[in-house]
């Protein structure tokens, strides 16, 4: 009987040290059980049967003249993090271990584009989880230095996002505008088109961006209308009429945000929405616009046609300068004396009465001008002013059409 009631008192002292529920781990040899424990979200980590336990005892209790070993390595000038990995290798695992439980991925920023409206929605994602490394082995130091028997660990976590946030990638670099009120339906139509189809397009860093390509062959097709155009240095219908309007609008846009062009072409003649050698014409087949992305990063083009104003804004990486455009007339060429047409055909399918004229075009001087940038810094202060371009613009002949038999 005796020896069953030894028996039963052994199980009970056994169950005593390796129930789960106690969470600690007796050392060989040694009087005091050990137990690491990690506190987070209310929840406990329990880690036994662990090296790390077996070795704190030993750091606890060894000493170099009156010195602890901890002491001893401070005085080696290394950090925290790098004596309790020396001291407790298996930390390290620990701490994997824990953070593969606890951590939380990041979900990423999303970005969506409002048609039509020069506006972009931002959404932000969730920031990533994961624990503060440097906080985990600072605070198994400090207990351990003073000799803490059972070492319990306020885990910390930390928010985190990698690279950087799409409020930050998207800012707003430019915004230009043009007004098309006192255009023929016609034209408006095909100024609509051709914001449509820029709406929302995505630039590469590095990537070249074609003004053709993105708008597509003028046809009627694609949408486009007839309306007037430049040929030849006077004014005819052709389809796309309105669109080099477009292109101008992008072009001041991206000279705004700094952004490299590659080509550009100005009109023979002046137009009336922008300012000399700021225009930018566009034929299919001949003449492009084409822009290069040398932000750093990815660039949005968002275009809007409300209220017969063209507008494009560019959304990218913060512009380093403020940039300012500058229009100066240099030289007037005079315009040549106006002429009366009795071949009045060759201008267009005009219907008009014996003795009957029609005004076709005034006589315009035509100039010689400059376009300038000026680049501003933080405090407002002119850094520099840069020549871009210099543009002949032709003079425009008075024409009176007349029909005399």
């Amino acid at each position: 009987m005796k020896k069953i009631f030894v028996f039963i008192l052994f199980l009970f002292v056994l169950f005593i040290n390796v129930h789960p529920q106690n969470f600690c781990f007796a050392t060989k040899n040694a009087k005091i059980e050990y137990s690491y424990s990690i506190f987070f979200e209310n929840k406990n980590f329990y880690f036994k049967d662990s090296d790390f336990l077996l070795n704190l005892s030993q750091v606890q209790k060894k000493n170099y003249h009156d010195i602890s070993l901890i002491s001893y390595l401070e005085k080696l000038n290394l950090e925290k993090q790098e004596i309790v990995k020396y001291l407790f290798p298996e930390t390290e695992q620990i701490f994997l271990r824990l953070t593969k439980s606890i951590e939380k991925k990041e979900g990423f920023d999303a970005v969506q584009v409002i048609p039509n409206s020069c506006k972009l929605n931002i959404l932000e994602g969730e920031s990533g989880k994961t624990i503060n490394k440097l906080d985990f082995y600072n605070q198994i130091f400090e207990q351990v230095k003073v000799g803490d028997k059972t070492i319990k660990i306020q885990a910390n976590t930390l928010k985190y996002k990698t690279g950087i946030s799409a409020k930050e990638m998207f800012k707003q670099k430019s915004c230009f505008s043009t007004n098309f009120s006192s255009s023929s339906p016609e034209r408006k139509n095909n100024i609509k088109v051709a914001l449509a189809s820029l709406d929302g397009i995505i630039v590469d860093e590095g990537e070249i961006l074609s003004f053709n390509e993105v708008t597509g062959n003028r046809t009627s097709e694609t949408g486009y209308s007839q309306a007037k155009i430049i040929s030849n240095g006077t004014f005819v219908l052709g389809f796309g009429g309105g669109v080099c309007q477009v292109s101008t609008t992008l072009y001041n846009s991206c000279l705004l945000a700094g952004l490299e062009i590659i080509e550009s072409n100005s009109h023979s003649l002046p137009v009336s929405y922008v300012e000399p050698s700021f225009d930018s014409m566009v034929n299919s087949g001949s003449s492009d616009l084409k822009i290069r992305n040398n932000s750093g990063g990815k660039i949005i083009i968002t275009t809007s046609s409300k209220n017969d104003i063209c507008k494009i804004k560019i959304y990218g990486l913060k512009n380093k300068y403020k940039i300012t455009r500058q229009s100066e007339k240099i030289k007037v060429i005079a315009a040549e004396p106006e002429v009366v047409e009795t071949d009045y055909k060759k201008y267009g399918n005009y219907d008009l009465n014996v003795g009957e004229e029609k005004r076709l075009s005034y006589s315009k001087d035509g100039f010689v001008s400059r376009g300038y940038l000026n680049y501003y810094d933080e405090q407002g202060n002119l850094v520099k002013r840069k020549l871009i371009r210099e543009n002949t613009y032709n003079p425009t002949k008075g024409v009176i059409l007349k029909r005399e038999k």
